[in-house]
């Protein structure tokens, strides 16, 4: 019964906490479908065109990560930014740490960066057009230090008992060392 209440306490204080249990606005659901520029590809259509698929046509191709890089991270937020020039088209995508340096990275064949899900996503899943308007989404809550909001930080919004499922996890003991010989 208690668990059930506390489960219930959580479910409302997320539902009501609006902007102050880290809810994004567009919803996620909303900000994919956005990012996509079209509806989701059922099943079937996705068996119909993946083998069909042309590289450098339907997605690019790119084997190489162009030199030197446009990105400047002196002029970005920190984080993960596709990289939505040609011939990158967002195959691309680089990553700018609080402290400027920055890391490029290359997604597989047949995938593009996800701006949202900081992944690299299907071709069919990203309008690598939309990705710059997706820059702050996700990368706003990675270096957001203390002021991080995740889901495990529902029962402290909620007023709740935060020792619970909440609590940090006990540091990890070390290991006896076993006796010579022993088996």
């Amino acid at each position: 019964m208690q668990a059930s209440l506390i489960v219930l306490a959580s479910v409302f204080a997320v539902a009501l906490g609006g902007s102050a249990n880290g809810d994004q606005q567009p919803k996620v659901w909303d900000a994919l479908a956005k990012l996509r520029g079209k509806d989701a590809l059922t099943a079937e259509q996705i068996q119909e065109l993946y083998p069909n698929a042309v590289a450098g046509k339907d997605f690019p191709n790119n084997l190489v990560i162009a030199q030197p890089r446009a990105i400047d991270c002196g002029k970005v937020i920190p984080g993960f930014h596709a990289d939505v020039s040609d011939p990158s088209k967002c195959q691309l995508f680089d990553r700018c740490d609080v402290n400027g340096n920055l890391t490029s990275y290359i997604c597989p064949a047949m995938t593009l960066f996800n701006q949202i899900t900081l992944i690299c996503d299907y071709w069919f899943n990203v309008d690598c057009s939309q990705s710059a308007s997706f820059v702050d989404y996700s990368n706003g809550r990675l270096y957001a230090g203390d002021k991080s909001i995740f889901l495990d930080d529902q029962l402290v919004l909620s007023g709740g008992d935060a020792s619970g499922s909440g609590a940090p996890a006990p540091a990890p003991k070390k290991a006896k060392k076993g006796k010579k010989g022993a088996k």
